[in-house]
Parts: C-alpha cells; sequence; structure tokens
C-alpha cells in the first residue's frame, strides 16, 4: 500500500492533468485503509464474542454440573426422608401391633377372671341354698311332734332338690316340665341366690320354643327383679332378639344400647347385634 502511494507521488509531477483523479484514487486509498481498520476491528470483536461465547458456554455447563448435583443432592435427601417415614411408619405399626396383642391378652385374662367369678359364685350360691335347705330342714324336724309320722310325708322339697330336678328335666328336653318347676322354684325361693338362673331359664324355654311373647315378659321380670345379677347381660340380648322377632324394631335396639352402655365388656354385647326391619 505505501508502495502504491510513493509510486503515485513520484508521478504526481508528470502528470498535472491527473490531479483529481489523484485525490480520488488517495480518497479510495484512506477508505481502503478505514475498511481494512474496521476489518480488523470486527475480527478483534469477532474474537472477543468467541472468547466471550466460550466464556458463556463454559458458565452454562458449570451451572448445569452444579444443577446436576444439586438435583442429585434433593433427590438423595427425598429418597432418604421417605426411608426414615416408612422406618417411622413401621415403628408405629408394630407398636400397635404389640399394643393390640396386649389388650387382647388382658381381654382374655378378663373374660378368663370374670368366668372363674361366674363359676365361683354359682358354687356359693349352690352352697348357700343348701345350706338354706338345711337349715329348713331343722325347723321342721324340731318343729314336728314325735308322735306325728305323717310329718316327715309333709316336709317340702328343698330349694336345691327342685332347683336340681329342673335342670335335669330342661337337659333331658323335658321343657314343660322343667318350665313349671322353674316357675315352682321362683315363687317358693324368690330370694334365694339360684332365683335369677331360674327365672332366666324360663324366659331361655320360651326362647328355644319360639314363644316370643311369652320369653320378652320372663325376661322383663328378670331385668326387674334381679337387675344386678349374673344372668342380666344374657337377658338384655335375648329380650332385644325376641323383640325383633316380633317386629319391634326399635324397641330390640334400645335394649341393645342399654347392653352395650352398663355391659361393655361382655362378650353378648360385643358381638355388633344390630337390629333391622327385613327390606
Amino acid at each position: 500500500m505505501r508502495r502504491l502511494v510513493v509510486i503515485l507521488l513520484i508521478a504526481s509531477p508528470l502528470l498535472p492533468a491527473a490531479d483529481k483523479t489523484t485525490e480520488t484514487v488517495l480518497e479510495v486509498l484512506r477508505e481502503i485503509g478505514g475498511l481494512q481498520e474496521q476489518i480488523k476491528g470486527l475480527q478483534k470483536s469477532l474474537e472477543g464474542m468467541a472468547e466471550q461465547s466460550q466464556t458463556n458456554a463454559d458458565q452454562l455447563r458449570s451451572a448445569a454440573d452444579q444443577f446436576a448435583k444439586s438435583m442429585t443432592a434433593f433427590s438423595d435427601n427425598v429418597q432418604k426422608g421417605l426411608q426414615q417415614q416408612q422406618n417411622q411408619q413401621a415403628k408405629v405399626l408394630d407398636a400397635v401391633a404389640a399394643a393390640g396383642s396386649q389388650l387382647q391378652a388382658l381381654s382374655d385374662q378378663s373374660n378368663t377372671t370374670r368366668q372363674a367369678v361366674n363359676d365361683l359364685s354359682a358354687v356359693v350360691n349352690r352352697l348357700t341354698t343348701q345350706m338354706n335347705d338345711l337349715t329348713a330342714v331343722v325347723k321342721s324336724i324340731q318343729a314336728a311332734k314325735p308322735d306325728t309320722p305323717a310329718a316327715a310325708e309333709q316336709t317340702p322339697i328343698s330349694a336345691t332338690d327342685l332347683f336340681a330336678g329342673a335342670e335335669g328335666d330342661r337337659l333331658g328336653g323335658k321343657l314343660d316340665l322343667s318350665l313349671e318347676e322353674y316357675r315352682d322354684y321362683v315363687s317358693k325361693f324368690g330370694d334365694s341366690p339360684q332365683a335369677p338362673d331360674a327365672q332366666y331359664y324360663i324366659g331361655s324355654i320360651h326362647y328355644s320354643k319360639q314363644e316370643w311373647e311369652d320369653a320378652v315378659k320372663a325376661f322383663d321380670t328378670l331385668l326387674q327383679t334381679y337387675p344386678d345379677s349374673m344372668r342380666t347381660p344374657e337377658g338384655l340380648y335375648y329380650k332385644a332378639d325376641s323383640l325383633a322377632n316380633l317386629g319391634r324394631w326399635q324397641d330390640a335396639n334400645g335394649v341393645l344400647k342399654n347392653l352395650r352402655k352398663r355391659f361393655a365388656d361382655n362378650a353378648l354385647a360385643k358381638q355388633g347385634l344390630t337390629v333391622t326391619p327385613p327390606k
């Protein structure tokens, strides 16, 4: 470029008529030089942009790597949290199962104890009845005159014998005869310890014969006369079922509600019997 300018300058005295052309050429050269500078600046700009792009790319790659690491750490934390929650739930379920087993064991033990108490009460009742019978016999003997042999024949049947006879006839299938014997027992020995049992069996016999009205009346007598006896839960339960068989649904549910309220731990109350009219 400089050689071209020198040649043109040397040649300029020889070409006085071409001054205008020379200026034009110089102007063009200056523009070319300016373009070259612009090209160099553009190249530098392109190089800077390339470097910036590389820097941006590196930053993006670094950000992506950091994001991937963060996501991995987050996923690990979530998995650990879920595992800890599952472990905690498993421990809670195990504790609940253990508590349920303990409650069941306590319930079984309570039922066993209750049954033992019932059996003991029955034995005591029988012994008390026998003692009352013995006392009655002694009084009868003391009151009888030695010269009246018919007095021994007029000795009334004892409570023990009457109850035992009623039990034997009931278990032997002689329901009508045992029913009369139980009624006779309640009439004569209504204050004895076994009177609630006799009254209960009156209702039970009517229930087994599907004599629902008579069963309800018998169980009502049991519940009113001996409200706190060992037979009360059974009386409530079978009274409710007898009422249901008569179609008295509301009354039956009321009796069941009373059973659950008063004897929540009783096996009959836990059966979940719900009386509903047929569809």
